[in-house]
């Protein structure tokens, strides 16, 4: 019976007269495109957050580990060592953080200054790629947008200014150095490029003398995509006394805002495939109209409710199928145009990258196939629903 049903739904959902061929055109060119515009809206966020992991990953350690203890002496190096003889671990470096400022001419800006040790390039860790110019101790490196803002080049000196100063017949005084920039910072983060001094240890201790640093360990990971595991590891480890963060702390607001902006545009492009179920509905209507005097003759010669219902939900289920298909077809084929010529432009410098790929999920499409056909298999309820109720001998009289 289901074979007869299949067969007979399509000669039906063929047979084109007057105004049915338009109302099953726009029907499924309804269902094409609203397919297409999910998995492409669906594409373009999933390709802007991968990229943008990918991209965070690269411009930022995976794990801070801040210390809160007061036995610094003895606890961090004991840390340390302990990360070294760790396999999981790409490289991961030490560093003092001093809050200050710094002028050139009128211009004066707060800053953190990391202090590291620059004779030591392996201790740079996530920072050793990101630096253009030298490793002078006697010199400062400067976050590549600080030194746009100061408008300060290679060579040009800069005041670094200690909070904490000196105890003078007039009071205290901040404690201000004169140093020349050796070189820039390059991190692709804009508050680390904006606001971020590197320092050589020697060089930051003796000016900030009386101002306690920030103490942090900065790791990167072989695979960043484990940092939730590695951190809860590396808990027993450390104790109490460091304050565990990983990248997925840092950006989870960000991830999450995403996320429900991609579950609202998916609701409100879900809109569309209602309305073309509407289309369906309306064809299938029309479909059971033409075809009442077959309907009687399949009542009379003794086939069940179930065979008259299953050849009307067929043909919504045939159409919303072909649509969906056609559908993931052209959003492929436009996918594949957007991301060859970068179709889709962004500003660098905010969300670090210049272009937005698009990335279709099978995730996304097996949502959106199993939305389309539940919305068709509803869409042609009512009209099957219709077609069985109707009354046989008044249909044959008429006839």
């Amino acid at each position: 019976m289901r074979f007869r049903a299949l067969k007979i739904a399509i000669r039906y959902l063929l047979s084109f007269k007057g105004s049915t061929f338009i109302i099953s055109f726009i029907s499924f060119l309804g269902i094409v495109i609203s397919t297409a515009g999910i998995l492409l809206t669906n594409g373009v966020f999933e390709g802007f957050q991968d990229n943008l992991r990918v991209k965070l990953l690269g411009s930022m350690p995976n794990i801070i580990l801040t210390y809160i203890g007061d036995n610094s002496k003895t606890d961090v190096p004991k840390v340390l060592k302990l990360l070294e003889k760790n396999n999981d671990i790409k490289l991961f470096s030490y560093f003092k953080i001093y809050h200050g400022a710094i002028q050139r001419g009128s211009y004066i800006s707060a800053v953190n200054v990391d202090a590291m040790d620059f004779n030591n390039k392996k201790n740079l860790g996530f920072f050793s790629s990101k630096i253009k110019g030298s490793l002078d101790k006697k010199g400062v490196i400067l976050g590549s947008d600080l030194a746009s803002m100061l408008g300060a080049s290679l060579g040009d000196y800069v005041s670094i200014i200690s909070p904490v100063g000196i105890q003078t017949p007039f009071g205290y005084m901040p404690k201000v150095q004169n140093l020349p920039v050796v070189g820039t910072l390059h991190s692709g983060i804009f508050d680390i490029d904006y606001s971020t001094v590197l320092m050589d240890n020697s060089l930051a201790d003796k000016l900030f003398v009386n101002n306690p640093p920030t103490r942090v360990i900065e790791i990167n990971l072989k695979n960043p995509f484990e940092a939730s595991a590695f951190a809860k590891s590396l808990k027993p480890m450390v104790g109490d006394k460091f304050v565990i963060t990983t990248w997925i702390d840092m950006n989870k607001p960000l991830f999450e805002a995403l996320q429900t902006e991609e579950r609202g545009i998916f609701f409100v492009l879900t809109l569309m495939i209602v309305v073309a179920s509407f289309n369906i509905t309306s064809l299938l209507f029309i479909k059971v109209k033409e075809k009442l005097r077959d309907i009687a003759i399949f009542r009379v010669y003794g086939e069940p409710k179930s065979f008259i219902m299953a050849i009307v939900l067929i043909q919504g289920f045939l159409l919303s199928f072909m649509g969906f298909l056609v559908g993931v077809m052209l959003s492929f084929v436009l996918e594949f145009f957007i991301n060859k010529f970068k179709l889709i432009h962004v500003q660098k410098s905010i969300y670090l990258m210049s272009y937005v790929p698009v990335s279709i999920s099978s995730k996304d499409i097996l949502e959106v196939f199993l939305l389309v056909m539940f919305l068709s298999m509803l869409a042609g309820f009512i009209p099957s629903f219709y077609a069985v109720r109707e009354n046989i001998v008044r249909i044959l009289r008429n006839d």
